[in-house]
């Protein structure tokens, strides 16, 4: 339970976050065709935006997001949350690629 209470507040700052950025500089952010990442400390990382999980494993994890193809590389990676449109992932974060 404790688990699912941190993600639900997480994602509900990421979403503010990601709105007082818009504000902040002005860019209009195409919600539908476009993608974000967040990565917080190499140990969680929040992509909003996923079009499909490709590659689920331990050390590395590939996201589907318009054009192009994430891939996050660590150690113990877990997919902790997934919805329609965004990913979850934590562990020990090492690299993040797009491909």
């Amino acid at each position: 339970m404790e688990d699912f209470v941190f993600i639900c507040y997480f994602e509900a700052n990421v979403f503010n976050f990601f709105s007082e950025l818009v504000a902040d500089f002005g860019i209009e952010i195409d919600k539908i065709n476009s993608f974000n990442i967040v990565n917080m400390s190499n140990k969680l990382v929040y992509i909003e935006g996923q079009k499909g999980v490709i590659k689920i494993g331990d050390d590395s994890m590939s996201i589907r997001v318009k054009g192009r193809v994430i891939v996050v590389f660590g150690k113990n990676l877990k997919l902790k949350k997934i919805t329609g449109t965004t990913v979850c992932i934590v562990g020990e974060i090492h690299q993040i690629e797009s491909v």
